[in-house]
């Protein structure tokens, strides 16, 4: 028999927020190296590969959120992915036909990072390259 932990609503936010906010540092990761240079170290191929599987991640859980509710999937990238300001996040959402107000922002900000949370692999898992 085996207890599934639980974890209150504000720790799964902020966990969330936490790690979509790494998109930035890993997106000048991949930047380091350029895939066709033979002179790169493995190393630095390494980090650019893995910096390149994170970066994917990051957009299957902004596309697999918008699959659901593209408002949340919008509120994501633009607060975290791209981290504008709240102002500039409700303009991008009554842009794409959003009718979100300022006082409701924060609560769907909340329920997008809830919906990220559930979709953020866990420490768990492994990577396998196969050949």
């Amino acid at each position: 028999m085996s207890i599934i932990p639980t974890i209150d609503e504000k720790t799964a936010a902020n966990s969330a927020k936490y790690y979509l906010k790494q998109f930035k540092g890993w997106q000048l990761v991949s930047l380091r190296v350029d895939e066709n240079n033979p002179r790169a170290t493995d190393q630095a191929q390494r980090e650019h590969v893995k910096a390149m599987f994170k970066l994917q991640e990051w957009q299957n859980i902004i596309k697999a959120i918008s699959k659901d509710d593209q408002a949340s999937s919008i509120i994501l990238d633009q607060r975290f992915i791209k981290q504008h300001s709240t102002k500039s996040t409700l303009a991008e959402l009554a842009a794409k036909q959003h009718s979100i107000t300022e006082g409701n922002f924060y609560h769907r900000q909340r329920k997008a990072l809830l919906m990220a949370y559930n979709l953020i692999p866990s420490d768990q898992v492994k990577l396998v390259r196969c050949e």
